[in-house]
């Protein structure tokens, strides 16, 4: 959680304003130490220049000489009144053959990427760069590539020479320069980089492909800032350490970015303890108190900002630097030889046993993953959001969010019980068909017609990951599909070009390549959550934005319906029954709150002495599937044989509660008009009607004086004690009910 995570290490954690948080995450794809000046060669830039399409090798593009890719990705149009018509154009001309190489290159790679092109602030960038190598100083005049100066130092080039001109241009121009420069230098740094990929201290997957990534990451455009692991023993081996990882595929691209926040608390603790040694210590003899002051560092932290400001680290916050730190000295004892070679760094190798166990079992907090009582939806619930969530899609004017993609999106969560990234990053065209034998899925229109391939992003291996899905939900799909065709349309992109992603990024993907996303997916929906204002039975806001409850919903129902678990368990795209359990116990909880909400009565009327707990507990452990009954349940003793056959209403082993209060007067009904017609027949066939000593009658009419006697007694009953839900406990234990002053009068025998 962001709010949990150490500040930079040069500074103390309790003293770092929080204005200066936007400050760092604007510096954090950028990389402090990397000087690209020292990388650029006259060389390189021409191989940037000869790995383009001969068409795309031009100083300047206009409608005589224009690419087919280039031609839609220009996005603003200069009139030509000559011809009558509206084409782009764009000037790379005035600069030095270097320069012009990398601008040419960056320009391909942004459209090559999907990227629109804004030809205003691409000219402008080109005028200012000319007119600093014009006017500028020496060190502007001389410079070959715009790696030569720093971003911030070509603005003020751009400044210093409209000063000595006195011209009177756009004011944003010098801006214009420094951020677009900034942009550029980002690219062309990892393009001339010919080490390893993993020795940059930023690595950033947009620009540099070599950082190897799944063929579909969730995060795949975040950027990983080593910088601050300021112990340059520490940065260099963390680096080594977390590529060689990615590399192998041990962790994917989100366990490196949660292993270096990791590691960036024991970057904190070092500053604060100080040390200069991968070892930690000298001596092995003065370990043991170096890792429990870290231990003790994190007990103490104070969380500074979010939701638990002033509270302490929750135990899995405390838990995880921990265990990658061990993780990540086990790996460099086990690799401590190359470590120092690969590393230039000898003191490697002077780990011991001791490193690799650094924590304590006791030092570990437990992992804790108590969901909260509230992740199952109530159908209502469920009914109120599908309901609402028209506000989606509705245009802006009329209340809504003007967000169709979104609308589809829930509808999909809702319906099949998805991971959110596993919905947001389907492929564009996600239907197979359903492997059937003969027309059974046509004369069943509410059945399965398709099945539904997803990405699974978060488990590896098991079945392939696709489910079998009804005509309302290929429907949605089908409508998603119009939208994403229409919005390449109008963005441009070349007939036919089909997109990547079903669900697409409305900003900068032209080509569709790239996912919509899941923090845009979060706001739109926390934005429906204000606007519809959904409480449960108990009052408590509905938050739509926890995703993560229409799969534990959909997870409850299936079960619930008596679904196998292995079939569940391949629904979820789970690996082990464990995981599916962990939502079955959502289930379990709510079975046994439901039926210890009633008082449990017997044939006779009278309260079951067993305590409802107990009696929960015995039908379940001893598997008593056999003596759930359609008005109650059976007492008897698993390994006994009932010889009473279909007597139960006259059973003293027969319990019941008010939740079959429906099935018993159902029973009650069809038993007095049983014996009504049974009268009648018999009196037309004997000329008199039965008397109560008939075996047949006596039994009936004992069977409705049962089912009356119930009846009364459950009328009798409270649900609600003092506003709660309790069982009534049985004889000799605290909590039974006093019985009445006057004992209730018995029935006559019959």
């Amino acid at each position: 959680m962001r709010a949990e995570q150490p500040v930079p290490a040069v500074a103390d954690a309790a003293t770092v304003p929080a204005a200066r948080a936007p400050e760092r995450k604007r510096r954090e794809k950028r990389d402090p130490r990397l000087s690209v000046a020292s990388l650029f060669s006259e060389e390189k830039a021409r191989r940037l220049w000869d790995s383009l399409p001969e068409e795309h090798r031009q100083d300047h593009f206009d409608s005589t000489n224009m690419p087919t890719d280039y031609l839609q990705a220009f996005s603003t149009r200069t009139t030509d009144k000559k011809r009558g018509w509206f084409t782009q154009s764009l000037s790379l001309r005035g600069l030095q053959e270097p320069m012009l190489w990398e601008l040419a290159w960056c320009v391909h790679q942004q459209v090559a990427d999907g990227y629109a092109v804004n030809t205003t602030r691409m000219g402008e960038l080109r005028r200012g760069l000319v007119l600093a190598v014009e006017h500028g100083s020496q060190a502007a005049r001389a410079a070959k590539s715009l790696t030569a100066l720093t971003h911030e130092e070509w603005g003020r080039e751009v400044r210093g020479a409209l000063m000595r001109m006195n011209a009177s241009v756009n004011a944003y121009l010098p801006a214009w320069v420094e951020n677009g420069v900034k942009h550029l230098q980002d690219c062309l740094a990892h393009a001339y980089h010919d080490g390893d990929w993993w020795r940059l201290n930023v690595w950033n997957p947009a620009p540099d492909r070599r950082v190897p990534q799944r063929e579909h990451e969730p995060h795949g455009r975040a950027v990983a800032n080593f910088s601050q692991l300021t112990s340059d023993w520490l940065r260099e081996a963390a680096k080594w350490w977390l590529s060689a990882q990615l590399s192998t595929e041990r962790y994917v691209w989100s366990s490196v970015k949660s292993r270096l926040d990791h590691l960036k608390w024991f970057q904190w603790y070092i500053d604060q303890a100080g040390c200069a040694v991968p070892q930690l210590v000298e001596s092995p003899g003065q370990l043991r108190p170096w890792p429990r002051g870290f231990v003790d560092s994190l007990n103490s932290h104070t969380v500074m900002t979010g939701p638990n400001k002033g509270g302490k680290l929750a135990k899995n916050s405390r838990r995880g630097p921990l265990v990658t730190i061990e993780a990540f000295y086990r790996w460099m004892y086990d690799n401590s030889a190359e470590a120092a070679s690969v590393l230039g760094d000898a003191r490697w190798t002077r780990l011991g046993l001791q490193h690799t166990v650094l924590f304590r079992l006791e030092d570990k907090p437990r992992l804790t993953n108590q969901l909260p009582d509230d992740m199952v939806l109530e159908e209502e619930v469920v009914s109120k959001i599908t309901a609402g969530s028209g506000l989606l899609a509705a245009p802006k004017h009329e209340g809504g969010l003007d967000d169709r993609q979104a609308f589809h999106a829930l509808m999909l969560l809702v319906r099949t019980g998805r991971r959110m990234n596993e919905v947001l990053m389907m492929d564009f065209d996600p239907l197979l068909p359903l492997v059937t034998t003969g027309t059974r899925q046509n004369s069943e229109p509410d059945g399965f017609v398709a099945r539904l391939v997803y990405q699974q992003t978060k488990i590896t291996g098991g079945d392939p990951p696709t489910i079998p899905v009804d005509q309302e939900i290929v429907d949605i799909i089908c409508r998603q599909q119009e939208w994403a065709c229409e919005f390449l349309a109008a963005q441009g992109a070349p007939a036919g070009t089909k997109p990547r992603y079903l669900f697409l990024q409305t900003k900068n993907n032209r080509l569709g390549k790239r996912p919509y996303a899941s923090a845009t997916f979060h706001s739109r929906l926390g934005a429906l959550t204000e606007k519809l204002a959904i409480t449960d039975s108990v009052g408590r806001p509905v938050k739509i934005s926890r995703t993560h409850t229409f799969r534990h919903t959909r997870a409850t129902d299936l079960i619930n319906a008596g679904v196998p678990i292995h079939v569940v368990m391949r629904y979820l795209g789970h690996v082990t029954p464990a995981m599916t359990m962990h939502y079955a116990k959502t289930l379990a909880v709510t079975a046994e709150r439901e039926f210890l909400r009633y008082k449990k009565v017997t044939a006779d009327g009278r309260t079951t002495e067993v305590n409802p707990s107990d009696l929960y507990d015995l039908l379940h452990l001893d598997q008593r599937a056999d003596r759930v009954l359609p008005n109650g349940w059976c007492m008897l003793p698993p390994r006994q044989v009932c010889s009473k056959g279909n007597t139960c209403l006259t059973c003293d082993k027969f319990v019941t509660d008010a939740s079959h209060r429906d099935e018993l007067q159902h029973q009650l009904s069809e038993t007095e008009a049983l014996i009504a017609r049974r009268q009648t027949q018999f009196t037309a066939r004997h000329g008199e009607p039965m008397g109560e000593d008939n075996i047949w009658l006596a039994g009936r009419l004992a069977e409705t004086r049962a089912l009356t006697k119930v009846l009364v007694a459950l009328d009798q009953v409270s649900v609600h004690e003092d506003g709660q839900l309790r069982a009534v406990c049985g004889a000799g234990t605290a909590g039974r009910p006093e019985p009445p002053s006057t004992p209730p009068q018995q029935e006559p025998t019959a």
